[in-house]
């Protein structure tokens, strides 16, 4: 299943996006912050970008711009601007204006990343994953927690709640027994049962900690 990054500070516009795309049968997260999908972008990397270039103040194509490894994308805009147009597409990114229709969207979604390819479905990693050794308890916020990988780019744990929504904030500390605590950015989430499975991206100022503790871990 290819996954897609849908970066748009308009919640209304942003959940219709993702809603449609689950929809086509595709993966996708969700960001509303510049910030936000940088943090997820550590974590992954995605088939397909589809962001809006106005961000709260920021530009979107500050993502493109940012990226280690070209992502295929789409810049959406309600703003007709020459300019813009061409440095979308200097980044290798299909401009399209607001309104967007779902036909051509999925149309442009298809034209960027076909149905079948070489490569492995799924979102590649820029950090390889450790299984950890043993099973590691820890602390995210004041929830006990089972690690269950780590990489140098973030961690995926367990917490056990029951309900149908998970209640941890965007952002938690993790701690670790006899360890440094580390702030983590919450990407994703799936629910088993009362077991939510959680995969969570490292704030860059705790980094060069966060590796240290990756290589005593794994």
């Amino acid at each position: 299943m290819r996954t897609i990054v849908v970066v748009e500070d308009e919640q209304a516009s942003r959940e219709g996006l993702l809603v449609l795309l689950a929809r086509a049968g595709y993966r996708t997260i969700g960001a509303g912050t510049l910030k936000e999908a940088r943090h997820i972008l550590e974590e992954i990397t995605p088939d397909l970008l589809i962001v809006d270039i106005r961000l709260s103040g920021d530009n979107g194509l500050q993502l493109l711009a940012m990226a280690r490894n070209p992502i295929p994308a789409i810049v959406i805009t309600a703003f007709d601007d020459r300019t813009l147009a061409a440095e979308a597409r200097n980044f290798g990114a299909e401009f399209m204006l607001k309104p967007v229709s779902p036909a051509a969207l999925l149309a442009a979604i298809q034209r960027k990343v076909p149905a079948t390819s070489d490569q492995p479905a799924g979102p590649s990693r820029r950090w390889p994953r450790r299984r950890v050794s043993g099973d590691i308890a820890a602390l995210v916020g004041d929830s006990p927690a089972r690690i269950v990988d780590v990489g140098y780019g973030g961690v995926r744990f367990e917490v056990q709640q029951s309900g149908t929504d998970l209640a941890l904030p965007e952002w938690v500390r993790l701690t670790v027994p006899g360890n440094a605590s580390i702030d983590l950015h919450v990407v994703w989430n799936r629910r088993s049962g009362d077991t939510w499975q959680c995969g969570a991206a490292v704030n860059d100022e705790y980094r060069p900690a966060w590796e240290q503790l990756v290589d005593t871990l794994s």
